[in-house]
């Protein structure tokens, strides 16, 4: 049986965090929000991972930073990185807390500038419910990112095989992994990228262990994730799809009261 967390995952892949994929990291977040800085905004990560968004964040200036995690070696992760990557006033500004997106009342209170959510709610078990919670997060006007995997005519076999993957003796899922990473690591290094590291300052490696052992798992079609936000208030603001197996991302603006809007 699969000894896969994602704490776990995210525990490994800090070991090659650096300040490279840290730069890599606020420049996502940079080109995700259509601006250089979030000086003085507040920021919530949902499904924090290993913190390095919450890092990213605190260092293009944000206000404050909530990073939200219901793995507890997950909020270990974020609490030791944070130790690593920020400067004792950065750092005071980033509350780590354990809560799980499907418990509100473990949430912080809502009016967010922010609400970064990639990649995290299709592993809750409730996707549309983790959504509307993460979503519930911003304040009038706020800015909700978000990143669910894109739903394909293969998806059900991406569910068979993780599952397969789970019930795999460990050399089996080093294999299953390496058959994974290599294509991509090759396709890389053929442009003349990094064979090891991925977009936003990821890995290679770890994004292909999270993408087998992460379970659970769902997906939906822009559209759908469009139309579920839509009805909530949001406005689309940009947007990058993909066709195959991956995340298609999103940036939405909560709208604000008609009171503000008139201001």
């Amino acid at each position: 049986m699969s000894g896969f967390t994602f704490g776990r995952n995210w525990r490994s892949y800090s070991r090659v965090l650096d300040e490279s994929r840290l730069d890599d990291a606020a420049k996502s977040l940079q080109q995700l929000l259509g601006m250089p800085r979030v000086d003085g905004l507040t920021v919530a990560d949902v499904g924090a991972g290993s913190g390095l968004f919450s890092v990213a964040a605190l260092r293009l200036g944000a206000a404050r930073v909530t990073a939200i995690d219901r793995d507890p070696e997950c909020v270990a992760v974020i609490e030791e990185n944070a130790r690593r990557f920020l400067e004792p006033g950065l750092a005071a500004k980033l509350e780590v807390r354990p809560g799980d997106v499907l418990e509100p009342r473990t949430l912080p209170p809502a009016g967010f500038d922010v609400v970064y959510a990639w990649g995290s709610l299709h592993h809750t078990g409730a996707m549309w419910s983790a959504i509307d919670h993460a979503a519930a997060l911003c304040g009038p006007g706020g800015i909700f990112v978000i990143a669910i995997y894109n739903q394909t005519w293969f998806s059900r076999g991406w569910l068979a095989l993780k599952h397969a993957y789970h019930r795999s003796p460990a050399p089996v899922q080093v294999g299953m992994a390496t058959a994974l990473a290599a294509p991509r690591a090759i396709a890389r290094a053929v442009r003349g990228r990094s064979f090891a590291r991925s977009e936003r300052g990821m890995s290679v490696w770890y994004d292909a262990v999270d993408w087998l052992g992460g379970l659970p798992y769902e997906c939906a079609r822009p559209e759908a994730v469009e139309a579920f936000l839509g009805a909530r208030g949001f406005a689309l603001v940009r947007r990058w799809t993909t066709r195959r197996h991956g995340c298609n991302q999103f940036t939405f603006r909560r709208s604000a009261p008609a009171a503000a809007l008139s201001a």
